[in-house]
């Protein structure tokens, strides 16, 4: 059974438009929430019903026990990831705050033998030609 994580920016497009990427919810396997998604979401939340909204969703996740929280070995293994991204790729970790966190997203989501689903294909298409994990890309909404 595949083990789902999504990422913050089909979220973000879900709580505009919550028909969208049916298909991910649908089909066949658990979906599990990142801690580290869960973080973003909360940083980009500014009205109290926001961020009310996504600490429900979060504890949903808590209750049925799919809360994806990165472990000591995922933030060694990030931290491996990134400096193959400089090395390898020439990433600017200074200039790129957020690949920090993919790579921890990429390491939790290898760590349960999931799939992650995510319109950003720049940076974790670089992530996954230094890390092997399991990644799937998805197109973002139309607008």
């Amino acid at each position: 059974m595949i083990k789902k994580v999504i990422d913050t920016n089909i979220y973000i497009d879900l709580f505009t438009n919550p028909n969208l990427y049916e298909n991910i919810f649908i089909s066949e396997g658990p979906i599990y929430l990142s801690s580290v998604v869960f973080m973003e979401l909360l940083a980009g939340a500014h009205a109290k019903n926001e961020k009310k909204k996504i600490k429900s969703l979060a504890g949903l996740f808590k209750k049925l026990g799919r809360f994806l929280i990165p472990t000591g070995a995922n933030y060694e293994q990030a931290g491996e990831i990134l400096v193959r991204l400089q090395n390898i790729k020439g990433y600017n970790i200074r200039k790129s705050a957020s690949i920090t966190s993919d790579c921890l997203i990429a390491a939790s989501v290898r760590s349960i033998g999931g799939v992650l689903y995510t319109q950003n294909k720049k940076d974790f298409q670089s992530i996954q030609d230094v890390f092997d994990f399991k990644v799937s890309f998805v197109q973002g909404a139309i607008t």
